[in-house]
């Protein structure tokens, strides 16, 4: 290869050796200056777009790596967040499963309770004997525990939820069988409550001193044989007298016989009757309950002296009382 130089030119001649043709390149001049330009150009360009693109490389890199961290970051807490709540969630069903355990244990106490109530409204009559039912026996726990910590494996976990939500499920239908029960034996109380209420066991007197029992006896005025249609209870002047049924005043007058006399329906064909009163405190038309102040003992009427002259009717037929005065004034309290 040669050049030969001219003014505004130069040649450039390949010579690829003997026998062989020469090739000659004719230049301008000036490509001596934009040749090497030109190729430095595209060196810097070349460069410049290497480094361009590494620098963009590494700042995807970096941002790849931030998100990434970011996202590491955020499921980290996630799981985090999801164990605490797993946990949580755990130590609620335990929670759920121990008070599951005690309602057994109070609804065993409610059947007990039922049980009794039936036994209670079996018997028309009232009983003289009260009995308390004590309520659901309180059950805690106690702070003094111990042992090992153990972790819970999923399959316990399953076997409490399983074993819980059997549990709830015999508790729903047993309480729907009670909710029935409870249901009859309320209607049953308010009855025994009702019957309890009308039937005259209260004593009329405070004093329980019987000077003339009911049936057959000498009359004190006359000394002959007469049908004694009551009780005769003694008691000083001005006593009260109670009313031993609740119910209606149906007679608050005066007889000759009686003198000022009381008489109250008690429904279900029972009424009572308190003669020789020196005051009523009542009048035809009240309502009265039990144990209720209706009068004030006296003598009035065909009487020898101060006394209660005390009387219970069924279907208007008089019946002796003596059966019926069973309670004390201070026990219906």
């Amino acid at each position: 290869m040669r050049f030969m130089w001219g003014k505004k030119e130069f040649t450039l001649m390949i010579i690829p050796g003997a026998n062989r043709r020469t090739v000659r390149f004719k230049l301008p001049h000036s490509s001596l200056y934009i040749v090497p330009s030109v190729i430095l150009l595209v060196l810097i360009g070349f460069f410049v777009t290497i480094y361009l693109m590494n620098t963009y490389s590494h700042q995807t890199k970096d941002d790849m790596q931030r998100t990434f961290d970011g996202q590491e970051r955020q499921l980290v807490n996630q799981i985090t967040l999801k164990d605490n709540e797993l946990e949580e969630l755990q130590a609620n069903l335990i929670d759920l499963s121990q008070q599951a355990d005690e309602f057994k244990l109070k609804l065993e106490e409610i059947k007990k309770i039922d049980h009794v109530i039936q036994l209670m409204t079996q018997s028309e009559e009232p009983n003289r004997t009260s009995k308390k039912l004590s309520a659901f026996n309180e059950t805690g726990h106690s702070s003094d525990v111990g042992g090992n910590e153990v972790p819970v494996t999923s399959q316990d976990v399953t076997q409490l939820v399983s074993s819980t939500k059997q549990g709830l499920s015999t508790l729903v239908g047993d309480i729907n069988a009670l909710l029935v029960n409870l249901s009859k034996s309320e209607a049953r109380l308010q009855e025994a409550e009702y019957l309890r209420s009308i039937t005259p066991t209260l004593w009329p007197v405070m004093t329980h001193s019987l000077t003339s029992g009911f049936g057959i006896r000498k009359d004190p005025f006359t000394g002959k044989p007469s049908m004694h249609t009551g009780l005769d209870l003694d008691g000083e002047l001005n006593d009260a007298v109670y009313a031993t049924a609740s119910g209606k005043v149906i007679e608050a007058s005066f007889d000759n016989d009686y003198g000022n006399r009381i008489i109250i329906n008690h429904s279900r064909g029972i009424q009572t009757g308190y003669m020789h009163l020196n005051k009523m405190l009542v009048k035809r038309g009240d309502s009265v309950t039990k144990g209720q102040k209706i009068g004030l003992l006296g003598s009035t009427g065909r009487s020898t002296g101060s006394h209660l002259h005390y009387e219970v009717q069924k279907n208007r037929v008089p019946i002796d009382p003596t059966p019926y005065l069973i309670t004390d004034r201070k026990d219906e309290r």
